[in-house]
This record gives C-alpha cells, sequence and structure tokens, in this order.
C-alpha cells in the first residue's frame, strides 16, 4: 500500500512538473514589404493578457507554460498577424506584416496603446510621415520644427530648428544618430537641422522619466535611427526644392539577407546667388548632408549593421581688387560612424555591441597675401557600448549594459604659414568617460508595471574623478484597458557643457568638459500624468504635469572671451534651476484625417549669485503658453492637404529702462551709460503664425511622383526674430530722439513648390 502511494505521490509531481514546464517564444517582426525592422510592435496573448514589445532591433520574447496558446502580433498602420501555436518546445518565430491600404488607414507607424500599457512617461514615438507631410519654410521637411510643435518643447528664434525641453538649455539635450553623439545637429546657423527625412526609420524623444540605458544630458534624448535598406526590392526617392535637393537609394545585396542605404542632400544657394555678385567679388554658402547604411544577416542569430553619417556647412567669400585679395571662410560640420552586432545568446537573451565614432570640427580660414591661418574647434568621441535584453518571465524585461566613451575636446587650435614657416597652437582636452546601468520593466499585474533602473555614470578628465548614482522610476496603474494612470521620477547628470555667444548654435560655439572647477550638471525631475485612448485607439489623449530641479548650471561674465581663452572655466558663474507646467496632448492616428493638438503650461527660473543681484530670473525660453495644432487631411489617393497653426508666448530679455551720462574727461566731454532693467524682465511680442500644404501625388506603372505647395507664415505676420534697443532712435511723430526697443523680422509669407518623387 505504501508502495503504491508513493508511486502516486510521484506520479502527480510528475503531473504538476509537466503543467508547470515552460518554453520560450522569440523572433523578429518585420515589414513583409522591406525587410525593415518594426521597433515596439506588440506581442500580445489574449488568453492569458501577457504581452510584450520589439526592441529597438526588431527583437521579441515571451516565455510562456506548455499550452496551446494564440498570440496576436499589431503594430499600427499594418494588418494585425494571428498565430495559434502548440507550444511544446521553444519556438522561433519570425513575423512579416503587411501595410494596410492609405485608405483604411493612413498609416503614422506610432506603436499601438504603448502609450496607455507601457510604465514609461514623457516619450513620444515621433511620427516620420508627420516630418514629411506637414508644411515647412522652402519646403525643406525638417525633423526638429516637427519636435517643436509637441508639447513640452519650445522653439528658438523665428524659423529656427532649435529647440528647449521643458525648461532646459540647448546644450541640455542628447542627440543620437544609430547611437552616435551629434553635437552640433544644424545647418545654417539653426534654421535646418542636420537629419534627412528620407533616410530616417524612426525618432523617439524623451523628456522625462528617461529608462536607465541613457544618461548623460539633463533634459531630453532624441534617439534617431537610420532605415536599414530594403533587402526585399530596390527602391529610390527624391526630391527637388527651393533652396535643396536630395536622393536615396537602398535595396538588396542578397535578398533576405543583406541590404544597403544611401542618402545625400546638398544645397545650390551658391550657385543661386552667383550671377548677382558684382565683379572682383566672391561668395558661396551651401551645405550637405550624407548617409549610408549596410546590414548583414549572417544567421538567425546573428546581425551586423555599419552605418555613417558626414555632413557639413560651408560659407566663404573673397574680394579682390588691384594688388590685394582679402577673403575668409568658415567650414563646420559632423562625422559619425557605427559598427553594431546583434546575437541572440538563447532565446531569452539578446544582446547588442556597438563601436562609435563622432567628430565636430569648426574652422575658420584667413587667407593673406603671404600668409594663411585655420582656427579650429571641435570635440572627438572614440568608444563602444554593449547591451543586453534579457526576459527571464513574462513579467521581467531586463536591460543591463555599460558603455565607454575616450573624448578629446580641441578647445582652440590655431594653424598657420607665414612666408615657408609653419606653426601649430594647440589646446586638447583628453576626457574618459564610462557608465553601467541595469533596468526592469516588471509588470506586476494586470493593472500595475514598473520600471525601475539605475545607471552609473564615471568621468575622469587629469586628476579629476567623478562617480555618481542616477536612480529612476515609473509607475503605471490602469483604471481600465484604455486609460492608466503614471508617475515617475529621474536623476540625470552632464559633464559636458556649451559656452555660446549666439543660443543659435553658430561655429564659435565651444564645449568643455567638467573639471575641479565645473561641476557636473545635476538635475531631478518629477512627474505625473494620466493618458486616455478612445475608439478603438483612434485618438490617443495625456496630462502630465512635471517639476524639474536643475544645479550647477553654468553662465559666465559679460564681455568674457570663451573661444581663445584656456582658462575660460575660471571666468564661469555657477547657479540653479528650476521648471515645471502641464502639459496636454490630443493625436489622431487613423482615418482620412490624422493630427494633433498639444498645449503647454511652463515656468523656467534661474538664479545665479552674481546675476541680477542674487534674485531669481526667467529663463530665456521661459514661456508661459505654447499651442500647436497640425492637421494632416487626404482627399483622395490623389489629393491631401495640411496645416501648422502655432501659438507661443515671447522669449524674455534683458533691455534698458533708461541712460545717464557720465564724463569722460575732458571739459564737456560725457558718454551715455544704458541703465538695465531686472534680468529677462521684458517680453518679446508673442509669436504666431500659420502654415498650409497642398500636395498632388500620382501613381504611374513604375514610380510614383509628387507636387508640393507649401505656404510658410500665411498670414504674413511679423514675428520678432531679435530687438535691439536704439538709444538714439527718432520719433517722426513727435520729433524727439529717444532710446526705443527696435524689432526685427525676417520671414514674411513665403510660398514654395516642390517637386518629389519615388520608384
Amino acid at each position: 500500500m505504501k508502495r503504491v502511494s508513493s508511486i502516486a505521490i510521484i506520479f502527480f509531481l510528475f503531473l504538476g512538473v509537466a503543467s508547470a514546464q515552460k518554453y520560450t517564444i522569440s523572433g523578429f517582426v518585420k515589414d513583409a514589404s522591406t525587410g525593415e525592422v518594426l521597433i515596439g510592435a506588440s506581442v500580445y496573448v489574449p488568453k492569458l493578457k501577457l504581452g510584450t514589445v520589439t526592441n529597438s532591433y526588431g527583437f521579441y520574447s515571451i516565455t510562456l507554460d506548455a499550452d496551446s496558446v494564440g498570440l496576436a502580433i499589431r503594430y499600427l498602420g499594418y494588418k494585425p498577424v494571428l498565430k495559434q501555436i502548440n507550444l511544446r518546445k521553444n519556438v522561433e518565430l519570425n513575423i512579416s506584416l503587411l501595410t494596410l491600404e492609405t485608405g483604411e488607414v493612413v498609416i503614422t507607424g506610432s506603436k499601438a496603446k504603448e502609450n496607455v500599457d507601457k510604465p514609461q512617461m514623457g516619450v513620444i514615438d515621433v511620427p516620420i510621415t508627420s516630418v514629411k507631410e506637414l508644411p515647412a519654410i522652402f519646403g525643406e521637411k525638417d525633423l526638429f520644427k516637427v519636435l517643436q510643435l509637441l508639447p513640452g518643447v519650445q522653439s528658438g528664434t523665428e524659423g529656427s530648428a532649435g529647440f528647449y525641453v521643458r525648461g532646459g538649455g540647448a546644450d541640455e539635450n542628447l542627440i543620437l544618430l544609430d547611437e552616435a553623439v551629434i553635437y552640433n545637429p544644424f545647418h545654417l546657423a539653426g534654421f535646418f537641422s542636420i537629419f534627412n527625412g528620407d533616410a530616417i526609420k524612426s525618432v523617439d524623444l524623451y523628456k522625462g522619466g528617461f529608462p536607465a540605458q541613457y544618461g548623460g544630458r539633463l533634459s531630453s534624448i532624441i534617439d534617431v535611427s537610420m532605415k536599414d535598406g530594403n533587402d526585399q526590392t530596390y527602391h529610390g526617392e527624391g526630391g527637388i526644392g527651393l533652396i535643396a535637393s536630395r536622393l536615396t537609394l537602398e535595396g538588396p545585396i542578397v535578398k533576405d539577407k543583406a541590404s544597403f542605404m544611401v542618402s545625400a542632400r546638398r544645397t545650390y544657394l551658391d550657385f543661386l546667388i552667383k550671377p548677382f555678385l558684382p565683379p572682383g567679388e566672391q561668395a558661396a554658402y551651401y551645405f550637405y548632408d550624407i548617409n549610408a547604411k549596410l546590414n548583414w544577416k549572417i544567421s538567425d542569430k546573428d546581425r551586423v549593421f555599419l552605418s555613417g553619417y558626414y555632413g557639413a556647412d560651408v560659407l566663404s567669400f573673397k574680394i579682390s581688387n588691384p594688388g590685394d585679395t582679402t577673403g575668409a571662410g568658415i567650414a563646420w560640420g559632423n562625422k559619425s560612424a557605427t559598427a553594431r552586432w546583434n546575437h541572440v545568446f538563447n532565446p531569452k537573451l539578446f544582446a547588442n555591441t556597438s563601436f562609435i565614432y563622432n567628430d565636430y570640427l569648426s574652422t575658420i580660414s584667413i587667407p593673406m597675401n603671404n600668409a594663411n591661418f585655420n582656427i579650429s574647434s571641435g570635440i572627438q568621441d572614440v568608444g563602444g557600448k554593449v547591451d543586453f535584453d534579457w526576459y527571464p518571465t513574462p513579467v521581467h524585461h531586463i536591460k543591463f549594459g555599460g558603455t565607454y566613451t575616450y573624448q578629446k575636446y580641441i578647445p582652440t587650435l590655431i594653424e598657420g604659414q607665414v612666408g615657408g614657416t609653419t606653426f601649430t597652437n594647440e589646446q586638447v582636452k583628453f576626457v574618459h568617460t564610462a557608465a553601467a546601468y541595469i533596468n526592469d520593466e516588471y509588470t506586476y499585474s494586470e493593472k500595475v508595471s514598473f520600471n525601475i533602473g539605475l545607471r552609473s555614470p564615471f568621468f575622469d578628465y587629469k586628476q579629476t574623478k567623478y562617480i555618481n548614482i542616477e536612480p529612476r522610476f515609473t509607475v503605471k496603474y490602469s483604471l481600465d484597458k484604455t486609460t492608466s494612470l503614471k508617475a515617475g521620477y529621474a536623476m540625470m547628470y552632464q559633464n559636458i557643457h556649451l559656452l555660446s555667444n549666439s543660443g543659435i548654435s553658430l561655429p564659435t560655439d565651444l564645449w568643455i568638459p567638467s573639471s575641479d572647477i565645473v561641476k557636473p550638471q545635476q538635475s531631478q525631475q518629477v512627474s505625473a500624468g494620466i493618458f486616455k485612448n478612445f475608439l478603438n485607439n483612434s485618438f490617443e489623449t495625456s496630462a502630465e504635469v512635471y517639476y524639474k530641479r536643475s544645479t550647477n548650471l553654468i553662465e559666465y561674465a559679460p564681455g568674457t572671451e570663451i573661444f581663445f581663452n584656456p582658462n575660460v572655466d575660471k571666468s564661469l558663474y555657477f547657479g540653479d534651476g528650476w521648471a515645471y507646467g502641464l502639459e496636454l496632448f490630443i493625436k489622431k492616428n487613423e482615418g482620412k484625417f490624422t493630427g494633433w493638438l498639444g498645449y503647454t503650461l511652463s515656468w523656467a527660473n534661474r538664479q545665479f549669485a552674481q546675476l541680477n543681484n542674487g534674485n531669481p530670473y526667467p529663463a530665456t525660453y521661459d514661456r508661459r503658453h505654447d499651442i500647436s495644432l497640425t492637421g494632416v487631411y487626404n482627399f483622395n489617393k490623389n489629393w491631401s492637404f495640411s496645416s501648422v497653426f502655432v501659438y507661443e508666448t515671447g522669449s524674455s530679455l534683458t533691455i534698458p529702462i533708461g541712460s545717464y551720462y557720465v564724463p569722460t574727461g575732458g571739459f564737456q566731454n560725457f558718454m551715455q551709460v544704458q541703465d538695465y532693467g531686472p534680468m529677462n524682465s521684458y517680453k518679446m511680442p508673442p509669436y504666431n503664425r500659420l502654415d498650409l500644404g497642398i500636395k498632388y501625388t500620382k501613381k504611374h506603372r513604375k514610380y510614383e511622383d509628387e507636387w508640393r505647395l507649401d505656404i510658410y507664415n500665411v498670414y504674413s505676420r511679423r514675428n520678432p526674430y531679435f530687438v535691439n534697443i536704439d538709444p538714439n532712435w527718432h520719433n517722426p511723430n513727435s520729433n524727439i530722439t529717444q532710446a526705443a526697443a527696435i524689432q526685427t523680422s525676417i520671414f514674411p509669407i513665403i510660398p514654395t513648390v516642390s517637386y518629389n518623387f519615388k520608384f
């Protein structure tokens, strides 16, 4: 009897173990027509109400009990796929999704329902289609100008692509292109970004609740990924605009195995202005970009990517007179290269290893009759990183890894030749930076999930070392299937600092590292919000509030020379900043009409002991109200209409409130001195603008082309570009000379016709 009982116990234990046996389904999700992996695609098990999403390389993994399970794979703008699997062993399942017809749904590429389901907050998946569809100045579609239309992101000056996020400075935004840092992401003194929309696959903007794999800046992360290249068929697209043209080619090297993508853009302003120059004068300005990428699927477990970017602005002039020639030239630009290796160790463990190089350099050339001088400044990075995605159970997605970068700062490099003699004077700073991180996205229950992370950055310059700890935390509570509450906290450190005379990203701007004098900047941000989707996720809505406190911020004394000063850190001021606000967002994803409405109510303040008598003052980019409304209406397969409306409170600046005279020596010799009011106490006039666009598309047998009419600033409002003070302005009405604030505006109504094509 005892023996029978023992056998029965063993039998039932065996059944229990068998029933608890778990297996893993893993693989990649991609676009069926191009082979491009889909980032953030949903892989869901309806029966168990469990799921996951694909990572940055399209990989997913989910571990389940042995059973017959149904998988639903979805990505907005694509036809869903349902798979039934008899799970009795680990299964490798690669999924290809077909896009829906444009008439059925406007393809936005957004990650369906992720805004509600994921604990991450303060993140926006920027739709690339919006970059291409919305009207733009001179017809040049620009990623950063679309970023400016999102809540929490404020634009710079009129027409500029510069932006500020949640009260942070321009240098507090980390710009990544295929994991390489871009230090100057602008062309034409900030009017355009370096990103060619035809070469871009995805863009993610992080404003808060930063995942632990990101670090190094206080305010935002803009993570841009280039297209991998179509591994099915050859394709091309391009366009001819008012000031620039572009061309992109992509296709398979070996079908389903290897592909390429190359994209180029160049302006022709130099050719346009040449006929209008007077005799004896030469002047030229142009910029260009080249993006290239190769990827090769070595095996089901290994894939390698090689990507690169090279772009520059070139400005030059020369005046020739009998017996004398004068001139100068300025060139500035970025170079980057990234080599990446994806490896699947097992169904639960994915890894990516990257080797990254980037270089930003600006050079001013001054040729003379018997001499030539070049003055340069820049920064170079060489480094590597390893990132792991581990899926131990269905409720845990753990990311961990590390990064190392060797940096070479070049504050000033002077090279010259006088007669037959050459000389070089170089200021160089060598810096080591590293970081380790771990992050767990933990689904506690159907209603509650967490994102818990820790990052530790390391900085080493000469004898100065900084090791810090950055905790990150977000929590999500689902009220129902379409509504969730979220809250988060993030600490960030920044060991690189931008000194700028302009605020609009000129080549004279200077990057410097932390030192024994310049401490790392630090920010702490708390945020909370409610997220709600309507009508089967066709509408996304959110309301977020945030408060951010920053320390060790940098300003410098008026009149400080930053470009030729080896001890510039001794002329800096250090202070604090704080920003807080409310962000509202309504977005329509599907149907003939798509678009969004964003509103930001915000405050941004700073305080430095040496400025404004030590009292707090508004930051330059402190704007109380910011409203953006965008829309795209597809009337039919041929015609579409788009619009953008923007309203912003004016920027803050410091102006004189009076003047007085002081003696300068001698009899009746006096100098007029301006008496300035409190710092940034004057608000520029509000900024508002309406843009409209009309597109006609025609599909031919072997190609597709489109004509666009974009109208920038439809009602030609004279928005302020800058305001300067004229102490001796003559008032024509009263015939009195007095001090006056003079507004300068640069962009009236600008209509642009452009032609685009695909084949």
